[in-house]
């Protein structure tokens, strides 16, 4: 398909004429006059934008403030869900002037690229593009919700990323000293925290199952496991690998002196409106201590059988196994491979008021209610064989 298909004509690239949103929005008959007053009044209070107190009052929605915009402008208005983007295309324009001005490059007509924004009244923003793009450039109007969906889906983070791990090495210096470094990564906001959270979003905006922090010879290595194969997120100077560890640690409650000792925690983090379980495994290795993390997203994270990628013949072979009252499934493959996806939507799958299911886990990674689920703790000698024991006087 045609980009140019899924729009309207544009019209002839120039810079907007100077407009207010209030007024384009009683000319639309958008909203009231009175409701505009009411608008300005609590814009006075709030020091918010107009079009968010627009949309956070109910009085529009934000597919309506763009249709009216466009309409008003002469331009386009383009629905991001559907629309066929070109990555050559959208790349024109750098991940953080498109994050920062709110706005995606559409369309390369040659002499002039379509550029869709979130507010097209921004003069500023008009110009800095035109600057930045080196290119004469004619907008479209977007829903802004749909503009950070779809920056998410075609922008990885490893920009941002690799930036906060330079501001992370200019932070630390040339010679770390561990005390100052312990006080560094226990700061919220400090470089090694906001590099920890850009890596976390980034890796579940592309669905990695585990994160790996690894020290090599000549620097460090940040990978991310997609679909069980391995992909670089970035690679940075190995003095952060330190700092990064220590805060891991930290997280998890770990003892952050102990270097020479594998160690293993958990942790939560909380990501827009998903909460990720994280399981920490450290190794010391002769560059420094290695940090694999794997990520296990609270509800969303669950998926049923028919959506797991099962042939179909062998996914009613499967269900025909799980309805029987007695027998053994054995699961298997290697990392990344799907083995807990697929037997945590077999649980679910099996799981009904009528039946008493007990699961024996090491760790329990998600939490399903109506099951009785167990974390096996070799440290007290509670063993699968002994927990096993026990499910059998359990009525199961």
């Amino acid at each position: 398909m045609n980009p140019s298909a899924a729009l309207k004509p544009s019209p002839a690239p120039g810079r907007p004429e100077k407009l207010r949103l209030g007024d384009v929005l009683v000319q639309q008959k958008l909203i009231s006059q009175e409701q505009l007053q009411q608008t300005l009044d609590l814009q006075r209070q709030t020091g918010k934008k107009m079009g968010r107190l627009l949309i956070e009052t109910g009085l529009i929605t934000e597919e309506l403030l763009a249709n009216g915009l466009a309409r008003q402008l002469r331009i386009p208005f383009v629905n991001l869900k559907t629309f066929p983007f070109r990555a050559d295309v959208v790349k024109l324009l750098p991940e953080a002037a498109a994050r920062r001005f709110r706005a995606l490059v559409l369309e390369d007509k040659g002499d002039t690229l379509l550029v869709a924004v979130a507010d097209p009244l921004d003069l500023f923003a008009f110009d800095e593009l035109t600057r930045i793009l080196k290119h004469n450039i004619s907008i479209a109007a977007v829903p802004e919700s749909q503009l950070a969906l779809a920056f998410d889906r075609l922008y990885r983070r490893t920009e941002e990323i690799s930036g906060l791990a330079r501001a992370l090495e200019k932070d630390l210096g040339d010679a770390v000293d561990f005390g100052e470094l312990t006080a560094s990564v226990g700061t919220e906001g400090a470089p090694v925290v906001r590099l920890l959270q850009s890596v976390f979003e980034d890796a579940v905006q592309v669905g990695a199952s585990d994160v790996h922090i690894e020290p090599q010879e000549s620097g460090l290595q940040i990978r991310v496991r997609v679909d069980g194969v391995l992909q670089t997120q970035t690679q940075a100077d190995k003095r952060i690998g330190a700092a990064l560890a220590q805060r891991l640690k930290l997280m998890a409650g770990l003892d952050i002196s102990e270097k020479r000792l594998p160690q293993d925690g958990r942790f939560s983090v909380r990501l827009r409106d998903l909460t990720i379980d994280v399981r920490l495994s450290t190794l010391p290795t002769n560059y420094g201590e290695s940090a694999v993390m794997r990520l296990l997203r609270q509800g969303a994270g669950m998926k049923r059988l028919d959506d797991i990628g099962m042939p179909p013949d062998l996914l009613k072979r499967f269900r025909e196994v799980l309805g029987r009252t007695s027998g053994l499934v054995l699961v298997t493959g290697p990392t990344g491979s799907g083995k807990t996806t697929t037997l945590y939507a077999a649980l679910a799958e099996i799981n009904a008021a009528e039946l008493k299911v007990i699961t024996v886990e090491d760790p329990v990674e998600y939490r399903l209610p109506g099951l009785t689920q167990v974390q096996v703790n070799e440290k007290i000698d509670l063993t699968f064989a002994k927990v096993l024991r026990s499910c059998l006087r359990q009525d199961p």
